[in-house]
């Protein structure tokens, strides 16, 4: 019988020039190159892809989210996987840790996958709030992606495969979102997609944050009466999410900030390499 320790790619899918203060509740006002990313598990000749990016179409006249400098699409995806030897056929499930414009972007890549995330973020892409509208949270296009797609698994909470992989739904920044626990031969990390963007929100006394390239920068440190975690403005249920923080910090190897892999987190593209 084979041990259930996992490899972990961080995949660089571009990249998103916002202030830091859209994540951190206010923070701090720098503007910092936020990537988008996903995640790559392999262990015995299996590829599992976490997140598709953002689509092109999604990045007008050169910006995204809060009309911030962005680059991304299908092809900086594809160049991603082509640099760890791999196309979108050797992709078997392609996991979601939410359906967002940024993290679904390119469903269409993998037809011959099978592409699993959580029923309730299904629902949430089909019937989004007021303000998620606003923001464009879902990109119009993803339920007909989806739809194209012949092998789907909707999963309702939480799901053990059994073979060093754990998936936990995680509500709060959507109403589906889903966190995965890796086991691999370092510990067992967890792959947060936005639940949280950075790791900040999971560690509010952090002081230093690292950027593209290696630079350490030196960032404020919450007050000490914001509590435990840091909830942003995209956060639209707070009660979901203190609930959410309090399981994925469980998950990990350790409540170390090296254990979380996140959506967006600069260092994460840096190491690329887990496991």
């Amino acid at each position: 019988m084979g041990n259930n320790n996992w490899k972990i790619t961080c995949l660089h899918y571009g990249t998103l020039s916002c202030y830091k203060s859209l994540f951190d509740g206010g923070l701090d006002q720098v503007r910092y190159p936020f990537v988008y990313s996903g995640y790559l598990l392999q262990k015995d000749n299996r590829n599992i892809l976490v997140d598709t990016g953002v689509h092109q179409d999604n990045i007008i006249d050169g910006k995204a989210w809060a009309n911030s400098p962005a680059e991304g699409g299908n092809q900086y995806v594809l160049d991603a996987l082509a640099r760890e030897g791999l196309t979108p056929d050797d992709i078997e499930i392609v996991m979601y840790t939410h359906l967002h414009n940024d993290h679904a972007g390119g469903v269409l890549l993998f037809p011959n996958a099978q592409h699993l995330f959580q029923r309730d973020e299904y629902f949430n892409m089909l019937h989004p709030l007021p303000s998620q509208k606003i923001r464009r949270d879902y990109d119009p296009r993803t339920p007909g992606d989806i739809a194209q797609i012949k092998n789907i698994r909707m999963i309702d909470g939480d799901f053990d495969f059994g073979n060093g992989i754990r998936i936990v739904k995680v509500p709060g920044h959507t109403l589906g979102g889903m966190a995965i626990q890796v086991q691999t031969a370092e510990g067992k990390y967890v792959i947060t997609g936005d639940m949280p963007h950075i790791a900040q929100s999971l560690f509010p006394q952090m002081n230093k944050m690292e950027v593209i390239g290696g630079e350490i920068v030196d960032i404020t440190p919450a007050p000490e009466n914001w509590g435990p975690f840091i909830l942003n403005s995209v956060i639209y249920n707070h009660y979901a999410c203190y609930d959410s923080f309090n399981k994925i910090m469980a998950l990990a190897e350790a409540e170390d900030p090296k254990w979380f892999l996140t959506g967006h987190d600069m260092w994460c593209v840096n190491k690329r390499y887990f496991g």
